[in-house]
């Protein structure tokens, strides 16, 4: 009986034996199970005290953690000053209902646990019933149009420098940012994946004063690698420049003039080409376009090989070669009376303005245009491309900098722009440390995650009994990063470690991935499949004592997890939730392989049957939070 309609769900509800699901505003019945107890449950306190309905849905909320109990009612918040927990507690006793088992005080909160008679009943078929899409919807406020729907989403992230090493912070903008386009898609918003590359500026100058002093085409057209060429010219350049670099912090640390130092040498080279391509000269755009359309191609390969596709490969040149943008953002600065002239260079004083964010250039002595500037037109470029109702930028740090850059839109009079940009940040992570200390190019990264657990998992094949175990090595290593790069929390710097990565033991990537294949072998273990239409209908009798029960009650809170890493865009609810469910799910299978030994084959017919429907259900939800977290499940053999 479909359950995914109002209609569906009433008439699966009287199907076992309940009353009508009580209509709450609050209460998203159709895409959370939590909320159809929810609504039970603030029906039945309805009867028993004289205040708001409203009121009293609000006053319960999940517990903090199933060791607790499943949903609480929290009774300050029905501000009924006379109303004892204990009396009330009385009162509930006297009144049960047939979705929970007996309540319980606890200080101002009356706790109550999940009847394990009926859960198995409503929650497995409504997961069956939804699939793929259990846990991911629209919350609620969206849905019914209380607040604005933002449309369409862009997401900023990854943003690799041409020619340049792909550092620890780009890995992490990368993984975190996908993370955060799947979540916004899953929720019905229009997603645009937007990698925002370091295609323009000084460096790209200084690459071009190497490719005309040791590059040509001849030698870029007998490489292997052709980013990985341009990757080692920048890096030649780079320690060409470092003299002049010391010198100038010197001149700068004793309060000289730098002036002098950067209109000669190298810095001289360097920037005269970069102006040459800011005019538009043929040549220099001709090679950058080469440059660029070489890392364009490296980076997408390396990405697809875990599953990331972008939209849209942008970069501050688009803006750069695109001077109306720019010159339209400079005269609203200098009409709105904010953007003034400081020794050659243009410049926003942020203090003078109410915002504590120092004094920024624009423009550099030399006329070039800053990172700050470009930033600042790229947002009016995507607006009117892509009309967006949020964009969010996933960046390392330079937190000062995007303040700069939506104050900056807010003080050019468009506030409402300014309200629509968010930046999520994270500290700098620590350098990449591969084992065979070559981890510079993402593609080193991939390989060597690949190579690493290929060694592990052949080196314990009893362990990692995958199907196609060469292909599934490489899967599970992309997979192990992805996990291992989401699990690292927003406050630390801990880098990827790839001695961690392999780990089989623990919260690790590794260790979710394989209890998912023993789950799958479970399955198919299991001769007999109760077929879609028995769903509803079979003896779950045996799945109501812990460690099972207590697997039900997770499964229902799956669709709050992803609500909260929405929240806060954040994956760590998720990975907690999955990490949670593994553990008893480790506990369900250790005792089921335990009864398979005792009673050889003879349990009773109910307990396989319902084990299967359990198994499947616990499958479909832990694939769900995979993929939403940018993972591909792996079955075993």
């Amino acid at each position: 009986m479909a359950t995914t309609s109002l209609s569906g769900l009433q008439a699966f509800a009287a199907d076992i034996g309940l009353q009508q699901v009580p209509s709450f505003a609050e209460a998203d019945v159709l895409n959370n199970p939590l909320d159809i107890y929810h609504a039970y449950l603030a029906e039945h306190l309805k009867t028993l005290v004289e205040c708001d309905p409203h009121l009293v849905y609000n006053s319960i909320h999940p517990s903090n953690g199933i060791e607790n109990g499943d949903l609480d009612i929290v009774l300050p918040q029905l501000k009924l000053p006379s109303v004892s927990p204990k009396e009330l507690a009385g009162e509930l006793l006297k009144k049960p209902h047939p979705l929970f088992a007996a309540p319980f005080k606890d200080g101002i909160h009356i706790r109550f646990f999940f009847s394990t008679k009926t859960l198995p009943r409503l929650l497995l078929p409504y997961i069956n019933g939804r699939k793929e899409k259990y846990g991911v919807y629209a919350p609620l406020n969206l849905q019914n149009g209380t607040y604005s729907v933002p449309k369409k989403v862009i997401v900023d992230f990854s943003s690799p420098n041409i020619a340049r090493d792909f550092t620890a912070a780009h890995l992490r903008s990368t993984i975190l940012g996908a993370f955060v386009a799947n979540l916004h898609s899953s929720m019905g918003y229009s997603v645009v994946k937007i990698n925002y590359l370091g295609d323009w500026g000084k460096n790209l100058g200084l690459l071009g004063v190497g490719w005309q002093k040791y590059g040509s085409d001849e030698a870029l057209a007998e490489q292997e690698d052709l980013f990985r060429y341009i990757h080692d010219l920048y890096a030649k350049m780079e320690k060409e420049l470092q003299p002049e670099q010391d010198a100038r912090k010197k001149a700068r640390d004793d309060g000289k003039d730098t002036s002098i130092l950067e209109s000669q040498g190298l810095f001289a080279e360097r920037d005269a080409t970069f102006k040459r391509m800011e005019d538009g000269d043929p040549d220099a755009i001709a090679l950058w376009e080469k440059l660029r359309a070489i890392s364009v191609d490296y980076y997408s390969k390396n990405f697809a090989r875990f599953n990331l596709k972008f939209d849209e490969f942008s970069g501050e040149s688009k803006v750069s070669l695109n001077p109306d943008t720019v010159a339209e953002v400079e005269s609203a600065l200098k009409e709105k009376g904010i953007y003034e002239e400081d020794s050659g260079a243009w410049v926003i004083d942020f203090d003078k303005h109410g915002a504590k964010l120092g004094k920024a250039a624009l423009r550099d002595r030399n006329g070039s245009t800053t990172y700050l500037l470009r930033d600042i037109a790229t947002v009016f470029d995507r607006l009117k491309t892509h009309a967006f109702d949020k964009m969010v930028y996933v960046v390392c740090e330079q937190d000062v900098h995007f303040r700069q850059v939506f104050k900056a839109v807010e003080l050019m009079g468009h506030p409402n722009v300014a309200n629509k940009l968010q930046h999520i940040t994270f500290p700098k992570p620590n350098t990449i440390v591969s084992p065979t200390g070559n981890a510079l190019l993402l593609s080193d990264i991939l390989d060597q995650c690949e190579n690493s657990m290929h060694e592990v998992i052949t080196a314990s094949p009893p362990q990692y009994q995958l199907e196609h175990c060469a292909g599934a090595s490489k899967l599970m290593g992309i997979n192990s990063l992805l996990l291992q790069e989401l699990a690292a929390r927003k406050g630390h710097s801990s880098g990827l470690d790839f001695n961690l990565l392999t780990l089989a033991d623990g919260d690790t990537g590794t260790s979710l991935q394989l209890c998912y294949a023993r789950l799958c072998a479970a399955i198919a273990g299991i001769r007999t499949q109760p077929s879609q239409e028995d769903v509803a209908h079979l003896d779950y009798s045996p799945l109501s004592e812990p460690p099972w029960s207590d697997l039900l009650r997770l499964l229902a809170r799956y669709p709050e997890a992803i609500h909260a890493a929405f929240k806060i865009l954040d994956p760590a609810p998720i990975l907690t939730y999955l990490f949670r469910v593994v553990e008893e799910l480790t506990a369900c299978l250790d005792e089921a392989a335990e009864d398979e030994d005792e009673a050889s084959g003879s349990a009773p017919s109910s307990v396989p049957a319902a084990r299967a429907v359990l198994y499947e259900q616990v499958r479909q939800v832990l694939e769900n939070g995979l993929k939403l977290l940018g993972a591909i499940p792996i079955s075993r053999k």
